[in-house]
């Protein structure tokens, strides 16, 4: 099968935005109580009260969470500070390589690629750090967006020097989902055309600048992909493939998992919920705890989060560490989460990826407890999950009419999301008392009027970009 040439421009930046309004089935957007995990019910002895919590506290505790973030994005802006932990790189050149305008890392928590003196190092990629309660050692993982087209040798230069002996690939998304193109396709998809070469980036107008351009010729790649074997892993429904990742005179085995049961803004259900949990447990056997496992979905913070936190929590359930968790003031999937956020902006995007973190630790928790004997869903892990990934094998392969591939409008700000159009009145009072600014303070501090508008319209709505300098306008 030849390697698929998609017919789209990917340099067309959108922003992150919330689900979509109508019932799209294919991405199973659920509501009311059907999202409820009902934690709160059943056999609650020896359950650690954390998980013991209506939908109403883990809804109030996801706000909290939205309004931190929002305060880390205010408190970079206002220092004006590059050195600040909460500082955003508005170079032209870093801001060519995000795939979503409101989904950046931050400037002084990224992962730095190693070129030249004088180029840009940028690749919107984070590195994850969390904590072993017990060993206190610390769990590396790197969360990263989708690869967009013609910055491949970004990411797999990346990957070559930030992983040791092995490197491990987690992929939480296809590469269209709903007509929308979420991941380019940055890897050979099977042996009739088994090789990769990663030539200099014709599409990023930053690189060698100052430099003359390498012809692309096969005598002068930049490195090159080789698949070695695919495989389908029925119990944890992935497609599995052993790549050989060469740069220079230099080689290294690189595993990549492609799971493609967990459509953007949902949850795994069923089957795809035992499979998700078959597959942390897989990736995580291919390499060492202090070698990152590269994790990305397409913007790489809401799978993706969901993801790294269900991995380290699993591991805490199952030294027995979160079971010893009796004061109900303590939350270590909050703690993990605001975590993860610190080092990452916008991990575990949406409120419904937060239930279902503790969705799964419950269900977890009360089969460690023998509370749960069997998987309550039944499910059938040798089914292949109909949300599979269905890659063409035309070379030439455009996408048809009704599956529009047309990006959104990047001027507009992305629609609130689901459970948050309204913060408390506890968290806004707070608000304004720290950041609605006199007006003369903003003259004093050179703050134009532009600025403050900005920190006001994001105080007042959820409009999470509104702050960044190339969205402009909102919706209060």
């Amino acid at each position: 099968m030849a390697h698929p040439s998609i017919k789209i421009d990917t340099n067309v930046q959108t922003v992150k935005r919330g689900p979509p309004e109508d019932n799209d089935a294919a991405l199973d957007v659920r509501s009311g109580d059907q999202d409820n995990p009902r934690l709160e019910y059943g056999n609650t002895e020896n359950v650690p009260p954390f998980l013991c919590q209506s939908v109403t506290e883990i809804h109030d505790k996801f706000e909290d969470l939205e309004w931190m973030q929002r305060t880390r994005l205010a408190e970079g802006m206002l220092s004006d500070d590059p050195t600040h932990p909460w500082a955003l790189e508005a170079d032209p050149k870093v801001k060519a390589r995000n795939r979503y305008l409101n989904v950046q890392a931050w400037a002084n928590c990224r992962i730095h690629l190693r070129v030249p003196d004088g180029e840009c190092d940028f690749i919107n990629a984070s590195p994850i750090t969390l904590k072993d309660t017990i060993t206190e050692e610390e769990r590396s993982y790197i969360a990263t967006q989708g690869p967009k087209l013609g910055h491949f040798s970004h990411f797999w230069h990346m990957v070559f020097h930030e992983s040791k002996d092995v490197g491990v690939i987690v992929m939480l998304t296809q590469t269209f989902e709903a007509g929308r193109e979420k991941c380019a396709q940055y890897f050979p998809l099977d042996t009739e055309q088994a090789s990769l070469v990663l030539s200099p980036d014709e599409l990023d107008p930053f690189v060698n600048d100052n430099h003359d351009r390498h012809e692309e010729t096969e005598n002068d790649p930049l490195g090159k992909v080789t698949l070695l074997e695919s495989t389908f892993d029925a119990k944890s429904r992935s497609e599995i493939r052993k790549l050989e990742l060469t740069i220079g005179s230099e080689s290294k085995i690189v595993w990549h998992f492609l799971f493609a049961g967990w459509a953007d803004y949902s949850k795994p259900e069923g089957g795809d919920r035992d499979a998700l949990l078959e597959l942390i447990t897989l990736s995580a056997s291919k390499c060492r705890r202090d070698n990152p496992r590269v994790v990305h979905c397409s913007a790489g913070v809401g799978r993706t989060g969901t993801f790294i936190a269900l991995d380290h929590l699993l591991r805490e359930l199952e030294s027995g560490e979160l079971l010893k968790v009796t004061d109900p003031e303590q939350d270590p999937v909050f703690d993990t989460v605001n975590q993860m956020r610190e080092q990452r902006m916008m991990m575990v995007y949406n409120e419904m990826q937060m239930q279902f973190i503790y969705e799964v630790l419950r269900e977890q928790s009360d089969r460690k407890l023998g509370k749960i004997t069997e998987s309550p869903n039944g499910s059938h892990a040798d089914e292949r999950s109909a949300k599979v990934a269905k890659l063409s094998d035309q070379a030439d392969y455009i996408p048809p009419p009704s599956l529009s591939c047309k990006p959104p409008r990047s001027d507009l700000p992305p629609r609130p999301e689901v459970g948050l159009v309204h913060l408390k009145s506890r968290i806004m009072n707070d608000a304004w008392e720290t950041m609605a600014m006199p007006f003369s303070f903003l003259i004093m501090t050179g703050r134009s009027a532009a600025s403050y508008h900005s920190i006001r319209c994001f105080v007042s709505c959820d409009m999470s970009a509104c702050i960044l300098p190339s969205i402009r306008g909102c919706f209060c």
